[in-house]
């Protein structure tokens, strides 16, 4: 049976990069859908059998923008449906609050490469990881808070369901397009540039043995043997 992963998207910036890659290297379908685009351009519930959400420049509590309540709702509806679900930043924030947790803003952004605090490096490893968020999210009921930095909680567990606030998928290319993006709003230094390059080798790729380790294990509580 092939294993189909859908691939939330929010802009041309925010694709699966690595983790498309592992999906793919482990034989899944994969699809992506951009999520932005509103309704008419989500998959059906029934159509894949994990469900990734990626990151993006918005934020999960911004009641203005339609697409992110759209999306919200698909992503209960696979929580009803028992499809497991992997939240990646923004995807971790909304996920998180489909399951009963908050988001609010962070003490302060985090951007660049971090070690973060982990009680289960076996399901969820150290890092460093790419970090750049404003926001963060709580822990919500029922779930296993594993990770979190000075600043923020960075992993939760619950059940199949895993919510990351950090950024897995991340290649040179993908953060050289939020670079890009960032300095045309003027919210990007020199220092924030050099350190948001320095986790990257001369290929271009970053440690990304613990991606697919992090990915692995959330393929196999969804019940799949690798």
């Amino acid at each position: 049976m092939t294993v189909h992963v859908a691939f939330l998207d929010h802009s041309r910036s925010d694709t699966p990069g690595v983790l498309g890659d592992r999906a793919r290297e482990l034989g899944f379908a994969t699809s992506a859908y951009r999520a932005d685009h509103g309704p008419s351009a989500l998959p059906h519930t029934d159509s894949f059998d994990l469900l990734v959400i990626m990151g993006s420049v918005r934020s999960t509590t911004d009641t203005t923008i339609e697409w992110i309540d759209h999306e919200r709702r698909l992503v209960g509806s696979a929580v009803d449906a028992g499809v497991p679900v992997l939240g990646v930043c923004f995807g971790g924030q909304l996920l998180a609050q489909v399951l009963g947790g908050e988001v609010r803003r962070a003490a302060r952004p985090e951007i660049g490469w971090l070690r973060i605090e982990t009680v289960d490096p076996d399901r969820i490893p150290g890092g460093p990881w790419m970090v750049w968020h404003e926001d963060e999210f709580s822990t919500p009921p029922g779930s296993e808070p594993l990770a979190r930095s000075e600043v923020s909680l960075h992993a939760f567990i619950q059940g199949v369901h895993t919510g990351v606030q950090f950024h897995p998928e991340a290649t040179e290319v993908i953060v050289h397009r939020w670079m890009d993006e960032a300095r045309d709003g003027e919210h990007l230094g020199p220092a924030d540039a050099e350190a948001l390059l320095s986790g990257f080798d001369a290929e271009g790729r970053g440690p990304e043995d613990q991606t697919r380790l992090l990915f692995d294990r959330f393929v196999e509580r969804a019940g799949y043997t690798l």
